[in-house]
């Protein structure tokens, strides 16, 4: 792909160069062979989508969501189209004779979707340039960058989320979880675990989201439901007497709602994250500092799904979180007592020096000491309230349903520039450094064609 513009510099001439001179160093110049590229052709950035290509088919796993979604060149920082939500009233359209028709109309809406910039610094120092190495140092340092922008492509695309982190763009689950409560399609398991839901933890969803029009026939889910997914498929398998084959690998499940891929080039991704241990991590200069401080306040709310089984003590921990990492987490001096048809409200007070961009709440199970993953909420300066209703279970797993098969493309990745190089001036080191970036965002055109099993319990999470 074309790249969009070219690195320049601009200022006055010191020297005795003349102007013909000087217009050869900054030309662009021609050639293929990038290790010759002097003056101004040296500072043309360079296109990795080869290279991406490359490296999404040489680490699939890694890539296997980014692999699927279409690409759209776009021309601007916030893309908007129109989406169409409804057709119309299709119940009351018949009529006497003679009479007149009734109005239908259909739902269009605009949608803005922001792009979002992806940027890792990588360098080579002239040393490592100069000895001999099994690989090109340049080509790995290049690839090296080109994996790190793709498994951050491929995580966002499942946990991104702008309201926590702006400079995130946001994932498919939360462009599901933003559609209005009774139009998503997305069931709650209540800390079941798959052996104990059985076969609806795949058909519940299908079937909701074939009643609006969509197919799903792809899925995506955290690499620990793998096993609990092959155990329930395999349990519903009839093999003949001549069929040799002893513990297969299932990569589809046929439905009355159609078949759903489960393995292969979808399914398990190392890179879906569980609901679980939080820990401080990313630049200890950058990230934020833990919340200054923490409070909380029990009282019957309405909605509440803390019901009589979940009557007991639970501990909270709350970590301050930015797009440079995760604070070390403020815990609550002691448990909350929560009775049946309660709600528990979080008052979190963020650091006047480094607050963050959101925070990351985790709690623990009924009775228990530890604290896992339960929410990431939005919150900077000042203050931020919270309720706790139960609706989000900490230590538990999703599953990701989308419609891949349809006329209208349903989940397309809206590209303002390419995968690409970029030379970066050296300074005063002796290096050779540039970038490799990636500015777009996914866009789930249909999220009515799309849904979420959750608050699936998985080993080594919270039992319920």
């Amino acid at each position: 792909m074309n790249d969009l513009f070219l690195m320049t510099e601009s200022g006055a001439e010191t020297g005795t160069m003349s102007e013909e001179q000087l217009a050869k160093a900054l030309a662009a110049g021609t050639g293929t062979d990038s290790a010759q590229f002097v003056g101004g052709r040296s500072m043309v950035p360079e296109s990795l989508e080869a290279t991406m290509v490359n490296a999404m088919r040489e680490q699939k796993d890694d890539c296997k969501l980014m692999n699927r979604i279409k690409r759209r060149p776009v021309r601007s920082t916030v893309h908007e189209y129109t989406r169409r939500y409804d057709v119309g009233d299709h119940d009351h359209v018949t009529v006497g004779e003679g009479q007149g028709s009734p109005n239908t109309r259909q739902d269009l809406r605009r949608i803005p979707v922001s792009v979002k910039f992806l940027q890792t610094r990588r360098s080579i120092t002239d040393q490592m340039l100069a000895v001999e190495s099994l690989e090109d140092a340049y080509e790995s340092e290049k690839m090296a960058g080109t994996l790190t922008i793709l498994r951050a492509s491929e995580m966002l695309c499942f946990h991104g989320d702008s309201d926590v982190v702006p400079t995130e763009w946001d994932g498919l689950p939360k462009q599901i979880m933003r559609l209005p409560r009774e139009q998503r399609n997305v069931k709650d398991y209540r800390g079941r675990t798959i052996a104990s839901i059985g076969e609806r933890v795949l058909t519940d969803t299908m079937q909701a989201i074939a009643d609006d029009g969509g197919h799903a026939n792809i899925s995506f889910f955290p690499l620990v439901l793998t096993r609990d997914l092959q155990d329930l498929v395999r349990d519903r398998i009839i093999f003949g007497t001549g069929d040799s084959r002893m513990s297969p690998v299932m990569e589809s499940y046929p439905s009355p709602f159609g078949t759903l891929k489960i393995g292969g080039d979808v399914g398990m991704n190392r890179l879906f994250r569980v609901k679980g241990r939080v820990s401080e991590n990313g630049d200890p200069d950058m990230r934020p500092n833990a919340p200054a401080a923490l409070s909380v306040n029990v009282s019957a709310e309405s909605g509440s799904q803390f019901f009589a089984a979940d009557g007991g003590n639970y501990r909270y921990t709350v970590h301050a979180v930015n797009q440079y990492g995760i604070s070390p987490g403020r815990e609550l001096g002691s448990p909350v007592a929560v009775g049946s048809g309660e709600a528990v409200r979080l008052t979190i007070k963020a650091d006047a020096s480094k607050p963050g961009t959101g925070f990351v709440i985790c709690r623990s199970a009924k009775n228990g000491e530890e604290a896992m993953e339960m929410i990431r909420i939005g919150g900077g300066d000042g203050t931020t309230t919270f309720t706790d209703l139960n609706e989000e279970l900490p230590g538990t797993a999703s599953i990701l349903f989308l419609t891949e098969q349809r006329l209208q493309t349903v989940v397309e990745f809206y590209q303002l520039l390419p995968l690409r190089m970029r030379p970066l001036f050296e300074s005063n080191r002796a290096e050779k450094p540039f970038f490799i970036q990636l500015f777009g965002a996914p866009d789930l055109k249909v999220p009515r064609w799309c849904g979420l099993a959750n608050n699936i319990a998985y080993s080594g999470g919270f039992e319920y």
